[in-house]
């Protein structure tokens, strides 16, 4: 059993982790509720093999569960659902790609390289890209 002092450090730590925590762009107010399921082994296999299937991972396939229960085709919510991840998985691996460049372009002045006109709309593209995604990644969290 943890002493006094001992339980005013797990709450302070606590309280620290809360006050770090910063909210998704997505995500506009809290999530009050939560379920933490505990699947046996078995269970945990079937979850998986199912998320596989979806090619998803296992959070992304109970997130496509959710989306389904909230729709009047719960079929073609999951195919959505699940088209939807796998283009946002795509575009995420782009901006890797670009982020990539991004860091030749950066040693490449930190080398004493001139900035060109072309690096500046490069940027603002990328920018756009991304705000795009966080754009789809909004819009799927709210249907």
């Amino acid at each position: 059993m943890p002493t006094k002092k001992e339980e005013e450090q797990i709450e302070s730590t606590a309280e620290a982790v809360r006050a770090t925590t910063r909210r998704r762009r997505r995500q506009p107010v809290v999530r009050t509720n939560r379920v933490c399921p505990r699947f046996s082994d078995p269970e945990w296999s079937l979850l998986q093999h199912a998320a596989r299937q979806a090619s998803l991972a296992p959070g992304g396939y109970t997130a496509a569960v959710l989306a389904a229960a909230a729709s009047s085709d719960p079929n073609a919510a999951v195919a959505d659902y699940r088209r939807g991840i796998q283009e946002l998985m795509e575009s995420n691996r782009q901006l890797a790609g670009i982020g990539n460049n991004l860091n030749q372009a950066a040693h490449f002045l930190d080398a004493g390289g001139q900035v060109a006109a072309d690096l500046r709309q490069l940027l603002q593209r990328i920018e756009a890209s991304i705000s795009a995604v966080d754009d789809a990644i909004a819009w799927m969290v709210r249907r």
